[in-house]
């Protein structure tokens, strides 16, 4: 009965530490998110208006504390603080502003019929100055070195584009590139954004981008799979070692445009969850406010592919480790069986 005892002593204290003490700090080294949100629109008023709630909080606190200070010198630095914290809300409304009007734009171009034959035509004349479309016959203008010193990155061909990228999101792309891809925190008047604005050529901005996507749609292929995601998605930033994918940028020019070296994503899952790389790969800025990570803009079913890759190049074992484990408890259990009906057997006698 002794023995019973301490084993119940010890589950009581295994579930307090697995399912109390684990959990929470877990939620203070990563703090809960939303979970992924395939309407953008939604999504980015949404996370702005949390931005606004948190720095009026921030703003608030600093008043206060301002109130509170005795000498001119703290006053001072108090001032700053509250100074920044003014700035920061300003940034942080302007920031809802640009994205209620990045999206109404948007809207418009959702209502429209797009003509892929026209959309050929304007891509013909505009797009391919930079980016290629090799499945029509249009090669790159430049190799991947000069493009990396040109644009910090290698320009994406759109064969698939398509078929794995949020058409929605394909509109905001083209009319604002930096506030599609959440990037205007980085990007600004005085250094551009790479992408430049979509300008109509012939004065109908919304229906030549409908036209635009239209076109990119009738091209794509029908199945893509998890590996072409990451190929025409990840492959320009991040290497996958594991599965013998090397980035074709520069890493120097890379390192300059994003602010540091990508990771390679071989073990990725792994390091982070399933459903972080659910809630990152659609919007960066959820898990790690400023982040240079761009938004990526896949359709939820793109994305769902990109991360069953991902589990299978860095965690090909998942299914026989999660076997083995219940293989593993069921032979504990057992033996704890046998053991206590041993233990009965040779030690009744002194009981």
């Amino acid at each position: 009965m002794k023995e019973l005892k301490i084993l119940i002593i010890l589950v009581i204290f295994t579930f307090i530490t697995y399912y109390g003490i684990e959990p929470f700090a877990h939620t203070q080294m990563s703090p809960h998110v939303p979970p992924a949100n395939f309407d953008m629109e939604k999504e980015d008023i949404t996370l702005s208006n949390v931005r606004i709630e948190e720095a009026q909080k921030v703003l608030a606190n600093a008043e206060e504390k301002l109130k509170q200070q005795k000498t001119q010198e703290d006053v001072e630095k108090q001032q700053k603080i509250l100074d920044n914290a003014q700035k920061d809300l300003a940034v942080a409304e302007d920031r809802l502003l640009l994205y209620k009007n990045l999206w109404e734009s948007v809207k418009g171009i959702k209502a429209l019929k797009g003509d892929t034959e026209k959309g050929g035509e304007i891509f013909s004349m505009t797009c391919v100055s930079c980016h290629s479309l090799k499945s029509q016959g249009f090669e790159p203008l430049i190799d991947d070195a000069l493009a990396s010193e040109s644009y910090g990155v290698v320009v994406p061909d759109l064969g698939k584009a398509g078929a794995i990228y949020d058409k929605n999101f394909l509109a905001a792309l083209i009319i604002n590139p930096a506030h599609a891809l959440k990037l205007d925190h980085k990007f600004n008047d005085e250094e551009p954004f790479p992408m430049t604005q979509f300008f109509a050529i012939e004065g109908d901005l919304d229906q030549e981008v409908a036209d635009i996507i239209a076109y990119l749609q009738s091209i794509a292929p029908k199945e893509v799979s998890g590996k072409e995601v990451f190929e025409d998605a990840c492959l320009r930033c991040h290497d996958l070692k594991y599965d013998n994918l090397l980035r074709p940028t520069e890493q120097t020019a890379l390192e300059g445009y994003m602010g540091s070296n990508p990771p390679d994503l071989s073990m990725m899952i792994r390091a982070r969850s399933v459903e972080y790389l659910k809630t990152f790969i659609n919007d960066p800025q959820k898990n790690i406010p400023g982040t240079s990570m761009p938004r990526v803009g896949l359709n939820e079913q793109s994305q769902d592919k990109l991360i069953n890759y991902l589990e299978q190049i860095g965690d090909s074992k998942k299914s026989e480790r999660t076997t083995l484990g219940y293989y593993m408890i069921g032979f504990f259990i057992i033996l704890a069986i046998l053991a206590y009906l041993w233990k009965n057997a040779v030690w009744k006698e002194l009981h």
